[in-house]
């Protein structure tokens, strides 16, 4: 007796499913997909490559959205078409599904599109191009830097951050000077990978940028990047009128172990923002000096009990480390 298929196991039948894809009716052929995609058959994949091709647009978005899990060339050549749909929807419901993909045989489709007239077809190029990590972006992606387009500039360093090659690093720091914000901080975020010793002025140079969300990034990375050299920097940022700059740069301090900065630290004990005094707690613990005591003490009472626990816990990390 021949083996039930999965379509026959969950009550669908491929037949039939193609044969409602072929009805005048557009909400019975999206219907069909839709059970297409829940089946999750493999046989399934060319019929709803075809359905990319409906004149409904809701078919062609239902389609888009259910190829995500076939993660291949034949998927991926009609998604990347399917980029260029006259129906915003449809277009972004491919962008969506070729992020997922992770299958190198991805790539080829995607990068013929890197050049494309439409800027957003290039951004969602480099978006779907991110997650393969195939070398063949690498050169691509580092023409793209110098692209008219931020967004694209930005997804093409969102490309090269996951090839983490340390030859892309002179590039990502030029393209943290970009003028534009949500470029720099890409670039910033990219050069987690890089040598501290490499990175160290463009940490410097981003923790006293313009715009406080790249100050914020920088801040991370130091920590992130172990650059013991932006101590003084990371110091300085802690009086930052942005919140979310200080707390980035203790979390920072406290990876260093910056024991310079236990003064800086204890005096944001009193800081109205209770996220901002548990990241206190917490770098000071890490930092391990028996001077932050009198800080952490103060933060053992916090009106927070987040931050009282972490107080207490760094507190017990001190006496340990004492003995």
């Amino acid at each position: 007796m021949a083996e039930r298929s999965f379509f026959e196991e969950q009550g669908v039948d491929l037949d039939d499913v193609a044969e409602r894809l072929q009805s005048e009716d557009a909400d019975a052929r999206r219907i069909a997909v839709v059970e297409l995609a829940e089946s999750g058959e493999p046989a399934g994949e060319a019929l709803l490559v075809a359905a990319l091709r409906d004149p409904h647009s809701g078919v062609r978005r239902a389609a888009a959205s259910a190829l995500e899990q076939f993660d291949g060339a034949a998927a991926a050549s009609a998604l990347a078409e399917a980029l260029l749909d006259e129906d915003a929807e449809v277009a972004a419901a491919a962008d969506a599904s070729l992020r997922q993909f992770r299958a190198p045989e991805a790539a080829p489709p995607l990068l013929s599109l890197v050049g494309h007239e439409r800027a957003d077809v290039r951004a969602a190029a480099w978006r779907g191009l991110r997650g393969l990590r195939v070398a063949a972006t690498l050169v691509p992606a580092l023409r793209a830097l110098d692209d008219v387009d931020a967004q694209v500039r930005r997804e093409a360093i969102g490309a090269l951050a996951y090839l983490k090659d340390e030859t892309t690093t002179a590039a990502l720091i030029r393209a943290g000077r970009d003028d534009h914000l949500e470029v720099r901080r890409a670039a910033l975020a990219a050069l987690a990978f890089a040598p501290a010793s490499m990175i160290l002025e463009a940490i410097l140079d981003g923790l006293a940028d313009r715009h406080w969300r790249v100050r914020e990034t920088a801040a991370s990375l130091a920590g992130r990047a172990g650059a013991a050299g932006a101590e003084a920097s990371l110091i300085a940022a802690l009086a930052d009128d942005v919140w979310q700059v200080a707390l980035e740069a203790a979390r920072s301090l406290g990876r260093l172990r910056a024991g310079g900065a236990v003064v800086a630290l204890g005096a944001l004990a009193t800081h109205p923002v209770s996220n901002l005094r548990k990241e206190v707690a917490a770098a000071l613990g890490e930092i391990r000096r028996h001077e932050a005591l009198c800080h952490l003490s103060l933060l053992a009472e916090d009106s927070d009990p987040d931050v009282r626990k972490i107080a207490r816990w760094s507190i017990h990390l001190i006496d340990s480390s004492a003995r």
